[in-house]
Parts: C-alpha cells; structure tokens; sequence
C-alpha cells in the first residue's frame, strides 16, 4: 500500500529579461518538458512512502483489545510528510459467524501528520475491543488497506491475564531466544494453542471456520498392478463445543464428530464402477496433549469414542462394524523438525454384518508409525495383525509438500502409497490384496 505525498516546491524568480521579452519555446522543447514531468510523477525518484501491517500477536486475550501496527516508513531519497487516518477498519471471521466489521482507534499521542526523513520509519497502533462473539480462531482481513490477512486464536478462560501479559513480553523481546521462551509461556511446552504442530490425528492447517479441521490424511492416488484403479479419501472433524478456554481438558470441551470416507475405484472394468466404498462416522473425546510429560516422549495426546464402518450395501456384500476405541499418541524428539510419532488405536467389535470372523484378518490394534517434519517430508505406515495365521496388512503413505518443489504458491502434497495384505476395503476384507503402488495429490497428511 502506498501513499504518494507531493512535494512543495519554491516558485522560480523572475528573471530581468522578463520584463522585457519572453524566450522562445519550440514545440520539442515544450514536448520534452512535458515528458519529464510526467517522468517525475510516474517513476523512482518520486516521493512516496509504503505502509505494511505487522502480524499480530497469535494468541489473544478476550479481555485485552485487538491492537494492529501500520509501520509507514519513506522509501525515497526526500523527507515526507504524511496523513494518518484517525481509524482504520478490519472484519472479523470466526466460526459460523458472517464477517463483521471493527474500526480501530489510532492510539493517543500520535499526531495526525507525520515528517519522515529518507529513510526514516514510524510505527502506528490501532485498537478496538473484541467483538462479543469473537471466540475460537478469527481471521482478521484489512478493509481499504493492501495486506495479507492474520489469522488470531481467542483465549476467553480463565488464563486470559497470563496470555496477555506473555503476548505483551514476546512483542517487547529484544532477542530470538526470549521472544521463543515468552512464546513457550503462552502457547504452553507443545505450540499453538489451536493447531499444535505435529497432531497426530490432524494437520496443522486449519480452515477459517474454527470448529472444522482435517482429520486423517485426504488423498486422490492412481495405481497399477494388473488391474489399474485408484483410491481416495475424504475426512473431517468437527469441534462440537468451542470453548472459553482453548486449553481445557473437560470431556464436552473436547468432544469432536468425524467423517471419513475411502473407495477403491476401479478404472480398468466397463464404466469403471467403485469397487467399495467405506463410509465412516465417528464420535470421540480427542487432546492433542494431555500434559503428562517424561524424559522419554516430547508429548502424549489421547482419543477415545466410538467409530461406526459400513460400506453401505444390501444382502451378501454387506459390511459393517462398530469399535469402541482408544487412541494414545506419543510423540518424540522436536515437534518442528524430523520427529518420530507413534500412535496405536485399540478397538474391540460390538457388532459385524456378514462379516463376523474379521478379526481373523485385521486384529485388534491398527498400530500407526509415522517419521518427517511439518513442513518436509513424512512417511506413515499403518500396521495390523490378524488373530490367526499371518493375516494382516501394511499400508505406506510418503508425503513431500508441492511448495518445495514447485514454488510457494502451491499447495498439499504429492502422495505416494503402498499397500499389501488383507482388509484395504471392508468388501473384501477376508481377501489377500495382490501389492498396489499409487502415486497421486494429497490435501492433508
């Protein structure tokens, strides 16, 4: 965003001669001059000034205002002077709620002209107060200024002064090491409060409405090994309850439903119909960090609920299963880097259709192994042990974020996928699958 700012310059004297005869212009004398000014207004050389907003604090208290700073600073070789506007104006997005619009106050004592030399650099805060149904992740998207949207976590527990004052510490740190130690303070020993890195049962991207994220990995792959066919998965959670504070540990607080849908397709038979299709619904108790803590993992996480599978057929291709689970996720080494994740669910069948001998062949434990970063590499794999014989299978997925090869502007994953044993589908569950590679897209890992 940029504000041109003109520069007033002194008339020219007049000459002697001009009382007597005025000079000769020729037309492309006249023509160049004109040029020139042109020249002057439209390239470098002009005074002008550029104004960027700083990105806000991540987490926020309620009870403390959203502050944003507009650092103006002038870019040219010439002092300048500038106007700043009494407010600015912003919309807030949060949850089900429509956008809703909040004009921040300039703070007080700043004057309303600012004299820049070249060079020179100025910081300027606005504020409002919170909008009352502000709560959960908001995105903050700038009205009638160009810059990128911030997206902000609300803290309305009873930790809103401890956040507020750790918030305030980390924007006054003078040096990396101290803004990551207030940060630590405010975000607790494991990262955001909203999205922590390195969720084992999700990503770390999150959507705008702040009850919604991903939930296992969402993928579209295509692979051959005589027969082509293709796989694809579809998954979500939602967040039933937001609550005042985002890092309670109380059952409703954090009590989430997902969906997750898989089909095998199959592109080499006539009209290429869907193999099998898994659909299923989840209800559950999920926190990505207990807060137990050892020497031995950098953090512990826990699901438990009810999962339901079916692949939604009638008569003898009917599958269906119900499992109670739990889920503890231990994770070790350094969330932000390489780090190794180790995440077993343990079930039990309550009830099965036309499918009752399928622990012979997928056990009781899907046992998941994951190795990489966040923001590199990761591969995953998927173990399960039937109860009798060597029934199981192995199920690979190596994720590479597309920004890394293709540029920035890129997003999700390439997706290469290894499977070999029983159960890919809940159709042939009780059927050794022939080994399948695929290689495809995968939106979240």
């Amino acid at each position: 965003m940029r504000f041109h700012a003109s520069l007033a310059r002194p008339a020219p004297r007049t000459s002697p001669q001009s009382h007597h005869t005025l000079p000769r212009i020729s037309c492309a004398t006249l023509l160049s001059t004109l040029v020139a000014i042109a020249a002057l207004a439209t390239f470098p050389g002009e005074a002008r000034a550029t104004v960027a907003m700083l990105q806000p604090a991540r987490v926020a208290a309620a009870n403390e205002p959203l502050q944003i700073t507009l650092l103006y600073s002038a870019d040219d070789a010439r002092a300048l002077t500038i106007t700043v506007p009494p407010t600015i104006r912003v919309t807030v997005n949060g949850a089900e709620q429509s956008p809703q619009p909040l004009d921040l106050q300039r703070e007080p004592g700043v004057p309303e002209t600012l004299h820049l030399r070249p060079g020179q650099f100025r910081k300027v805060r606005f504020s409002a107060p919170w909008p009352r149904s502000a709560r959960g992740e908001v995105r903050i998207d700038p009205v009638g200024f160009d810059a990128s949207p911030a997206l902000i976590a609300i803290n309305r527990g009873p930790q809103q002064d401890a956040v507020a004052q750790a918030e305030q510490a980390e924007s006054q740190a003078g040096t990396p090491a101290q803004a990551a130690e207030t940060a630590a303070a405010v975000d607790g020993p494991t990262g955001d409060a909203m999205s922590p890195p390195g969720d084992s049962l999700s990503t770390t991207g999150r959507g705008v409405l702040s009850h919604v994220s991903y939930y296992e990995p969402m993928y579209f792959a295509v692979g051959h090994n005589g027969d082509t066919n293709a796989r694809l998965q579809l998954s979500f959670k939602y967040r039933i309850l937001m609550p005042d504070d985002l890092r309670s540990k109380a059952f409703l607080d954090n009590l989430y439903f997902a969906y997750t849908q898989t089909s095998i397709w199959d592109l080499s038979a006539d009209s290429r119909p869907f193999r099998d299709t898994t659909y299923s619904p989840q209800l559950f108790y999920y926190v990505p960090d207990t807060g137990w803590h050892s020497p031995f993992f950098t953090r512990m996480g826990f699901a438990a609920g009810i999962a339901h599978e079916s692949n939604g057929k009638a008569g003898t291709d009917s599958r269906s299963i119900n499992m109670p689970f739990i889920r503890p996720t231990w994770e070790f080494g350094d969330l932000t880097g390489n780090h190794l994740t180790v995440s077993p669910k343990i079930y039990y069948y309550l009830g099965t259709s036309n499918n009752p001998d399928i622990a012979d062949y997928r056990g009781y434990v899907d046992l998941l192994v994951k190795y990489g970063s966040p923001d590199g590499w990761q591969l995953a794999t998927t173990l399960r042990k039937g109860t009798k014989h060597w029934y199981g299978s192995i199920d690979s997925q190596f994720t590479y974020p597309l920004a890394r090869l293709l540029g920035s502007k890129w997003g999700g994953y390439i997706w290469v996928g290894y499977f070999n044993g029983y159960g890919e589908d809940l159709l042939d569950y009780n059927n050794r699958q022939h080994w399948m590679a695929r290689i495809g897209y995968s939106i979240a890992r």
